[in-house]
């Protein structure tokens, strides 16, 4: 992990500590339904992003590279529980489960890499989507493509707040994820890859492609 990276990501934590602390401290004072439900994800959130940081730091105390631990798995039943597992931020848009005809019955893949990349890449989309999300997987050309599609501005559109609007945390760690993990589920010549593009009905698309 890039240094800057690295002082970026323990940089953001403690803002998210500092958070965490106020809210409790209202909720000491205050008790009340909404602000613990509050604090909750705000401790949801401190500890995805300290899982992706642990698991980009230890690829580099290896070779650089993070080790796929792969398994049988239903493309569709993980998204599925994938849904069921990501606590959906206050007010955000919701989230739907799309056309998955083309997805293969099964495939191997690590569980809980894809479901960092993709947990990753759909806290993004909730920064810029508009009132819905839709999460689906199919097979092309020899490939596993995990499809997150919001409808929000697109690349660089107004109101974003955000000209690349990148698979990314305010720091770059779920883009530094997401790229690790595609290249975890490369076969020979065939390396994993992110793509991120602007739909033509407006919003955009992000797919994670895996060997």
């Amino acid at each position: 992990m890039r240094p800057e990276l690295a002082a970026l990501v323990v940089h953001d934590l403690k803002n998210a500590l500092g958070i965490l602390e106020a809210q409790l401290l209202t909720l000491e004072r205050e008790p009340g339904r909404a602000l613990a439900g509050q604090a909750h994800l705000q401790c949801a959130e401190m500890r995805r992003r300290f899982m992706m940081f642990l698991t980009l730091y230890g690829a580099d105390n290896t070779d650089g590279e993070i080790r796929a631990h792969c398994a049988d798995e239903s493309p569709q039943g993980f998204l599925r529980r994938l849904l069921t597992l990501v606590a959906r931020p206050e007010g955000a848009a919701l989230v739907h489960l799309g056309d998955c005809d083309n997805a293969p019955p099964f495939w191997f893949f690590d569980f809980r890499l894809v479901r960092m990349a993709l947990e990753a890449a759909l806290h993004n989309a909730w920064r810029f989507a508009r009132t819905q999300i839709v999460v689906s997987t199919r097979q092309e050309a020899g490939w596993l493509v995990f499809t997150i599609e919001d409808d929000g501005p697109g690349l660089g559109g107004s109101g974003s707040g955000d000209e690349s609007a990148e698979c990314t945390t305010s720091t770059g760690l779920g883009t530094e994820l997401c790229h690790a993990v595609a290249r975890a589920h490369s076969s020979a010549e065939r390396p994993g890859r992110v793509t991120l593009t602007n739909r033509e009905e407006g919003g955009t698309r992000f797919e994670l492609w895996l060997a």
